[in-house]
């Protein structure tokens, strides 16, 4: 599921964002776009879960001052076996068996290089005028696509488009070798030397080129298709504003062929929906803008007293400035008669921040708790659908109550849910929750925070939830007593959230046998029929302390109804029985809501026991499984359980039952389907 971008040192700054601003616009659909430096590629276990490495632009003697030896050793096993590799720029020297740059200059590099996925040399600047850290050098080069790089069968698409360049170089004699295919070409001559031994004057320069390496691919560009310029200042250029010009205006035919060598090599892409012919002057955004967050309760009297909280913590402005993100808060249909004046203040809160990464300025609108007639102690606090289109609140606060009166005494007294913060696109729910804390602590227990579309989704560790309309995303706030410490430890909580997600699907009537398993420490799979075990939602529990007690923010993304990245659990239901109705994203939120609470309940009463492991255990993937630990010279063990003290996983050794091993879930990577447990660095 991962594409991983080299963010260590050497690479422009700027080259990784635009990287990853643009495969996160054509991949991030259905990959977990991230960055990774030296450390990662050297000593995780990164090669199983990566559809694709990048190497952007840069300085490629410090790649190789960093990864030479055995992270180069990883990134060739790992290509040869079936691997995908694209470099840009610096990423293609460095990708060249042999590179020869600005020879004569000051700034001189040649010598043999160890991936030598393109068996040549790549020689530069291929035009004149590069300065290292600078945009004087910057160039709109003419670039013309060959046949063989596209699989699209589309008269429409442009052969020839301009792109941006910024000292890259050629790849010496591509069309010699029988592994490579050259995809694109350079149109105007630059540097390129035709007396070379072998060169045929009639073949321009090799621009871009894909190399086949054992059962995988290396991509290598000598420019940037990658480059939005948009986002460039180009103004120490003495041409920027004529770069800058020809390049948009090339930019749809720019992105359809790197979207093309993307496809190519096996990747699933996101398609551009516009003609290919229409007179474009820009790359449309790869990232949606923000929506309001909409702040709404089970009852009016409810939203009340969170709403007279939350503004108790604001300026006289309504504004509240916290550690991650600055919140504006108003009524609903004050927003809207002062539409303008609130886009004023909002762009002037974005232009005072200094950071180089903006801290985000999200909206908060909450309903009106003024109504004309009526008693509305018991309606549910919200906009108008119309406001909300991808997730009906009124049906999640009505699927609440019908779950909760099926829990004993009617559950009257549960509260998780009871107030729900819904965004069709914000940052991260995990994020907003977690990462402010004047505004968390201003919030009840139990607040949740859900979005259709994350555009900066949590994982553990590294790792990013790849958000897509479909899913069930949320987080929530749980404020455990340091009392319960002892007798029920916070590390359980997010084994009780993994059997909530099960559970709730799985306890219905008519869907106890769809198959979906907890895999340790927190995520679920599905066991498909024809794809074998297929992660279908992840887990993550953030905490901090405070007073007397820990501030909990529970987060899970189900893949509910997005067939991407992996597979939807409607899918897996339809597949188990297609008489099964498909589930709805509002009930399946409530549902997993309600038996979370219930589970963590009966946690703080009774810690961790039977009550819990029989079920646990009933639904995980794991009981007496046979692993190799890696870390212990490859002892083979077989799983006995969790401990119930610390939730670390229990093992015995095959030859010496006796020996007993103990894993932590930080600790070790878990590899349930390679029967291997390796040590995280």
């Amino acid at each position: 599921m991962n594409v991983l971008i080299y963010s260590g040192n050497g690479t422009s700054q700027n080259s990784v964002k635009q990287a990853y601003s643009t495969l996160k616009g054509i991949l991030g659909h259905a990959y977990d776009v991230m960055k990774v430096d030296a450390i990662n590629l050297q000593q995780d276990p990164w090669e199983d879960t990566c559809s694709l490495l990048v190497i952007p632009g840069g300085r490629d003697v410090p790649y190789c001052e960093d990864l030479n030896g055995k992270a180069n050793i990883r990134i060739k096993n790992y290509v040869n076996g079936g691997g995908r590799y694209i470099g840009f720029c610096a990423g293609a020297y460095y990708a060249s068996k042999s590179v020869e740059f600005e020879k004569g200059s000051p700034i001189e590099v040649t010598g043999s290089r160890e991936l030598g996925f393109f068996p040549g040399q790549s020689k530069g600047t291929m035009f004149p005028g590069f300065v290292y850290n600078s945009e004087k050098g910057a160039k709109a080069v003419s670039i013309r696509t060959m046949a063989a790089a596209s699989l699209v069968n589309d008269s429409r698409r442009p052969t020839e488009f301009k792109s941006y360049y910024n000292g890259g170089g050629y790849f010496v004699n591509a069309q010699n070798y029988d592994n490579v295919t050259i995809l694109c070409t350079y149109q105007d001559k630059g540097g390129l030397n035709e007396k070379e031994e072998g060169h045929q004057p009639d073949v321009s320069a090799a621009a871009g080129v894909q190399c086949q390496i054992g059962a995988g691919s290396a991509v290598l560009f000598g420019f940037h298709p990658e480059y939005d310029v948009s986002l460039l200042d180009l103004s120490e250029n003495d041409h920027g504003e004529l770069v800058k010009k020809e390049i948009l205006e090339s930019a749809t035919a720019c992105r359809a062929f790197l979207t093309d060598a993307l496809r190519n090599i096996g990747l699933k892409v996101q398609e551009i929906p516009r003609e290919m012919n229409s007179a474009e002057t820009a790359v449309e955004t790869s990232t949606p803008a923000l929506t309001p967050l909409y702040l709404t309760a089970l009852s009016y009297p409810v939203l009340q007293a969170v709403k007279d909280r939350l503004l108790k913590e604001t300026n006289a402005q309504s504004v509240l400035r916290d550690n991650n993100d600055t919140f504006h808060i108003s009524q609903l249909n004050d927003d809207l008669q002062n539409g303008n004046e609130v886009e004023r203040m909002l762009e002037d809160l974005s232009l005072e921040s200094s950071s180089e990464e903006k801290t985000s300025i999200l909206r908060i609108l909450y309903p009106s708790t003024i109504v004309a007639e009526g008693n509305i102690s018991n309606a549910a606090a919200t906009p108008k659908i119309s406001m909300t289109p991808m997730f009906d609140l009124q049906k999640y606060y009505k699927a609440l109550k019908i779950c909760r009166q099926q829990e004993w005494g009617g559950g009257a007294w549960y509260h998780i849910g009871n107030v729900v913060l819904y965004s069709a696109v914000t940052t991260s729910t995990q994020t907003i929750l977690d990462k402010n804390y004047t505004f968390a602590q201003a919030l009840p227990s139990g607040t949740v925070c859900i979005a259709t579309t994350q555009i900066s989704g949590r994982g553990r560790g590294c790792n990013s939830w790849v958000s897509q309309v479909g899913a069930v995303q949320c987080s929530f706030i749980i404020r455990h007593s340091a009392q319960l410490s002892m007798k029920a430890p916070v590390v359980f909580i997010q084994y009780i959230m993994a059997l909530a997600v099960v559970d709730s699907i799985r306890e219905r009537k008519g869907y106890e046998n769809v198959p979906l398993r907890v895999k340790w420490p927190n995520d679920v799979y599905a066991e498909t029929k024809h794809e074998g075990l297929k992660k279908v939602a992840g887990l993550l529990v953030n905490s901090s302390f405070a007073g007397e007690e820990f501030l909990l923010v529970a987060g899970f993304g189900l893949n509910l109804d997005n067939p991407l990245p992996t597979v939807s659990i409607n899918d897996v239901i339809q597949e188990t029985d297609p008489k099964l109705e498909r589930l709805e994203k509002e009930d399946v939120a409530a549902n997993v809501l309600v038996v979370f609470e219930k589970y963590y309940m009966e946690f703080c009463e009774k810690g961790i026991g039977p009550w819990f492991l029989d079920k646990y255990y009933s639904r995980w993937l794991h009981s007496d499984k046979l692993v190799t630990l890696t870390t212990h010279n490859n002892e083979k063990v077989r799983i006995t359980g969790i401990t119930s003290d610390y939730g670390m996983l229990e093992a015995v050794s095959i030859n010496n039952p006796r020996q007993r091993f103990t894993l932590q879930p930080d600790g070790n990577s878990f590899d349930m389907l390679k029967g291997l447990i390796i040590k995280k660095t």
